[in-house]
């Protein structure tokens, strides 16, 4: 009886061992914070069930949020709070799909991300309208806030690394990856120059009227 009760006890040690938390802060080249940035940590386990269905928005013209990460399987539901039609798609390899005439109080329409990737999201009748869905396959990620941290729990496997990526980072470098730190803790300033924020920026005057608003 005691043997086995100090075998439970060692595996519980051992299972809390491996449960880690990093904390990451992310700087720019010139030593700023970054926010908007995604981190995740792969490989990661293989889902026992999908996860669970997540909302991208279109609000005052813009998505919401601008960039969503999520895990491979995750169904992303898309309602429309505007007061105007929109006419969401992608043309992105990893999820090309369309949307079409999403009015407002419409049930949300669905999709359905099954392969990792970045999904680059636009609006047939908005140009400017720009967001992102980034597809991982690893439950472990986490965006950066305006103060550039992000907190990530993860159980630790070997190979693990840590990938980077924001829509700044400049082309041939989509994603970054690095190992991760033994302490559990991480300074990451990024040195390759940041590109301009790529969202277009939306016309001066906005038509105003029944069914819709001005800006």
């Amino acid at each position: 009886m005691g043997r086995m009760l100090g075998l439970l006890l060692a595996g519980l040690l051992a299972g809390d061992l491996l449960a880690s938390e990093l904390q990451v802060t992310l700087l720019d080249p010139n030593g700023e914070p970054l926010a908007d940035a995604v981190l995740w940590i792969e490989p990661g386990p293989v889902a026992s069930a999908p996860p669970a269905p997540v909302l991208l928005d279109q609000q005052k013209r813009t998505f919401v949020p601008y960039i969503l990460p999520v895990q491979r399987g995750t169904t992303v539901r898309f309602p429309n709070s505007d007061p105007i039609n929109h006419h969401v798609y992608s043309f992105s390899p990893s999820k090309r799909f369309e949307l079409r005439l999403h009015h407002q109080g419409d049930a949300a329409q669905e999709v359905l991300f099954d392969k990792p990737g970045l999904v680059t999201l636009g609006c047939n009748i908005h140009d400017w309208m720009l967001g992102f869905v980034l597809v991982v396959d690893s439950p472990w990620f986490a965006q950066t806030d305006a103060q550039g941290r992000a907190r990530l729990s993860y159980t630790q496997a070997s190979g693990q690394q840590l990938h980077l990526w924001h829509p700044r980072i400049a082309d041939p470098a989509p994603s970054l990856s690095r190992a991760l730190p033994a302490e559990g803790s991480l300074n990451w300033q990024l040195s390759q120059p940041l590109r301009r924020d790529p969202r277009p920026k939306p016309p001066r005057h906005m038509p105003s009227g029944k069914g819709s608003y001005r800006n």
